[in-house]
């Protein structure tokens, strides 16, 4: 069995030493690969599957949205929020899901406790829609921000306050999340958006859905922050479990990611 992530650009994904590490370790004859695929080539996608040969893939920016188009069924979870990040391939048959919500809450609470919570989200991609549905399908009390009203439009439902970089007037939040790419390159997410994070105390935590690198510019401004790192496990593991309906493991996976770690 062939699996793989795809995405652009891809030179900074650790999925495939996570879904390596777990079959290894399951002792499951199968291979995980990182597929670069621009935007401009996604329409192509079936192509590529067939080529390589591939039971399933992950999907990552910035094709969340736009791979919908391309499956022949989806989960209700990942209808709801527009996004899939997960594509289980069966019988010439394409099935999207989304396993970022799930994983991204197990993250959060993990870094910070459970409990409900006011909530800023940067950015209103596929990574923050999945976002925003954890906290809203926690009654928390959810900020979206982005640069484009436009993107406000795509999001399946209205549950939450929405406000463009250029009217953000700072607020009291429990709890700032970054979903988005800036800070992969070590921009900081807060200078190219104009926004003013005076806002931020410290009892504000920070969670950056980037984990490589480990630490951005985004998380120096928290005293309590968490990277993408935790996330990225557990919604490898729960794609795992979808693709081959086995429970992944966790500590193969932590394993070799610090023996990775550790290298660098």
């Amino acid at each position: 069995m062939n699996y793989a992530v795809i995405g652009y650009p891809l030179k900074h994904t650790l999925s495939p030493v996570i879904h390596n590490a777990n079959f290894n370790a399951l002792d499951i004859d199968a291979d995980y690969s990182a597929l670069e695929i621009k935007p401009e080539a996604l329409n192509e996608i079936k192509t590529y599957v067939e080529e390589k040969n591939l039971s399933g893939f992950n999907v990552t920016v910035p094709h969340k949205e736009n791979i919908m188009q391309y499956l022949d069924e989806i989960a209700p979870a990942a209808e709801k929020i527009g996004a899939v990040n997960t594509v289980h391939v069966k019988n010439g048959r394409y099935y999207g899901y989304n396993t970022d919500i799930t994983g991204y809450m197990k993250a959060f609470n993990e870094a910070f406790g459970s409990g409900k919570r006011s909530i800023l989200i940067l950015g209103a991609g596929g990574a923050a829609k999945a976002v925003h549905r954890a906290h809203a399908d926690n009654g928390d009390d959810v900020t979206i921000l982005a640069r484009r009203a436009e993107s406000f439009e795509s999001f399946k439902t209205d549950d939450f306050k929405h406000v463009l970089n250029t009217e953000f007037e700072g607020g009291t939040y429990d709890a700032v999340i970054n979903a988005t790419p800036l800070g992969l390159n070590g921009e900081d997410v807060f200078k190219m958006m104009n926004l003013d994070p005076s806002f931020i105390t410290e009892d504000t935590a920070g969670m950056d859905l980037i984990y490589n690198p480990a630490h951005t510019p985004f998380m120096s401004y928290f005293k309590k922050n968490a990277n993408g790192l935790s996330m990225l496990v557990n919604q490898a593991l729960d794609a795992f479990e979808i693709w081959t309906a086995k429970t992944g493991r966790n500590d193969a996976v932590q394993h070799a990611l610090e023996g990775l770690m550790e290298e660098k």
